[in-house]
């Protein structure tokens, strides 16, 4: 047996309980809970790393590939994990970066919890005082939110549209339509590759980018095909058995007509369509063959949970 002495404590990573105990975050996945956990592990190391961008605020560097050999998982859990963060709203956001790694914005919700109870709301507060303290409160809160709005429009960094104002013409207080100047970011200046980051300005293509969205766009779309179907395994089939068919015996052109008409019937986002459409040649190639094994895993996924 180990004495005292010998034993030499493991390293271990830290779990928040809140991703067990909050009621928010109890149906998150346990590949998206172990994942969170190691981000906010690699958050502790971003000043070292020189994880800081221009603002002074941190985040983190976590290439896909070690998240599958840290998780021991497939990519595929792994997306599905990281959609699930990011969905939460606030707890990953997910930043792209010109054909560089991704980069992860975390938020501790340990920390957000504790700022939680300590702080008073404005519904905790009118509790406490009477009816006419409650007005006058509120009366100095609107002069005071007015007056920073007033102050953000002067310095132009907003600019609000009222009813009525033509297009293109000052607003009704006379001041003008802010300028963004010729020195700005316009999306129109990059292509649809370069826009969606599917590519770099010298047209090196980010296979990962491309994937990462195919993928996404395959579950959605697998998703969809289920629910339209009501359930039905043996309608199921036949669309995947019919998907495969097409892709591997008819032209890329033909396929990605069939993915368009399917994603309309199902409801599914225009956005991914026009995704899918923005690929040159070689980008579609990644793009279409990552949409159908994704889109065929899912399928199967649930072929085989009926079968059970």
């Amino acid at each position: 047996m180990m004495s005292n002495q010998d034993y030499m404590p493991v390293e271990c990573l830290l779990v928040p309980k809140a991703l067990f105990k909050d009621a928010r975050y109890c149906s998150l996945s346990t590949t998206a809970k172990v994942l969170y956990s190691l981000m906010l592990d690699r958050l502790r190391y971003a000043a070292q790393n020189k994880w800081i961008d221009q603002k002074g605020k941190t985040y983190v560097i976590y290439p896909k590939s070690e998240m599958i050999r840290d998780l021991n998982s497939t990519r595929y859990r792994v997306d599905y994990a990281v959609s699930e963060l990011e969905s939460m709203g606030n707890m990953v956001r997910v930043v792209k970066d010109n054909g560089r790694p991704n980069r992860f914005y975390i938020n501790d919700i340990s920390k957000m919890n504790e700022e939680e109870k300590t702080m008073m709301t404005i519904n905790d507060l009118m509790t406490m005082v009477g009816p006419e303290e409650a007005e006058e409160i509120m009366d100095k809160m609107v002069t005071v939110a007015r007056e920073i709005v007033d102050d953000l429009m002067k310095k132009g960094y907003i600019e609000i549209i009222r009813e009525g104002c033509p297009e293109g013409g000052p607003l009704e207080d006379g001041v003008p339509p802010i300028d963004l100047g010729e020195d700005e970011f316009n999306p129109e200046d990059l292509s649809p590759m370069e826009f969606r980051c599917y590519c770099d300005e010298n047209g090196n293509l980010d296979d990962e980018a491309i994937e990462d969205d195919a993928s996404e766009f395959g579950m959605n779309l697998a998703f969809g095909v289920i629910e339209l179907l009501e359930n039905d395994p043996d309608r199921i089939e036949a669309i995947r058995q019919y998907f495969n068919h097409v892709y591997k015996m008819e032209s890329m052109k033909r396929f990605m007509a069939v993915v368009e008409t399917t994603a309309v019937i199902c409801g599914n986002s225009p956005e991914w369509i026009e995704d899918m459409h923005a690929c040159n040649k070689g980008a579609r190639r990644i793009y279409l063959k990552e949409l159908v094994s994704v889109f065929n895993m899912y399928l199967n996924m649930f072929k085989n949970k009926e079968m059970e």
